[in-house]
């Protein structure tokens, strides 16, 4: 075989070996997601200053880094009139038309095949104060900074429970695992105080849907 054939045969072998196995022979794209807060800012009755505010939208996004780390999973906040077009959106936000009876009830919704996810700010709240046995603020064994954080976490754990129903990731099955990002519960003890993680069924989903980190 001559050199020209030699080279020929090689494409063509590579070009095989490429179609065989195309997920380790294609970059995978990062998911962006954008988180958007459009929420009241009240806990308790009491509004939040700009610095309450901060220790909330920084918790949620570590929580969300958290819990994707091992996947390449790009969280950023952004004002609901500068979402990316192809990003996929979580929506922090009170609960529509909210009547005392409603902020108790689901913490997220997500549509069937929507890229888009809500996450239920007053209803969280509610949750947290609950678990955490504090009739308010005042009346609380929880310092303010301990119930910040919590919310912010309990925010994060809805949202990426919430990402994992969206169209084409569908990883979240609702398990029944009150410390996993993909269990029912939105209103337990660990998902404001605790450290939350996948069920084995929905990691095997989500390496299968998800893009690997690279240094993972």
């Amino acid at each position: 075989m001559d050199t020209r054939s030699a080279a020929r045969a090689i494409t063509a072998a590579a070009a095989l070996l490429a179609g065989a196995f195309p997920s380790a022979c294609r970059a995978r794209v990062p998911l962006d997601v954008v988180v958007t807060f459009v929420n009241s800012w009240r806990l308790a009755g009491a509004a939040l200053s700009a610095d309450d505010q901060a220790i909330v939208k920084r918790t949620t996004l570590d929580t969300l880094r958290s819990a994707f780390e091992e996947f390449d999973v790009r969280f950023d906040e952004a004002r609901n009139d500068s979402v990316p077009a192809a990003a996929r959106i979580i929506r922090v936000e009170d609960t529509p038309y909210s009547r005392p009876a409603l902020t108790f009830g689901a913490a997220g919704v997500t549509y069937p095949a929507t890229r888009v996810s809500s996450v239920r700010f007053d209803v969280l709240v509610n949750a947290e104060l609950a678990a955490a046995a504090c009739p308010s603020l005042a009346r609380c064994t929880k310092t303010r900074s301990e119930l910040l954080e919590g919310l912010g976490r309990g925010i994060g754990s809805t949202a990426a429970h919430e990402l994992g129903h969206q169209g084409g990731l569908e990883f979240a099955r609702d398990s029944a695992c009150d410390d996993c990002y993909d269990g029912t519960s939105s209103a337990s003890y660990a998902h404001f105080f605790g450290r939350k993680h996948w069920s084995d069924r929905a990691l095997r989903i989500m390496r299968r849907t998800l893009p690997p980190d690279a240094l993972h």
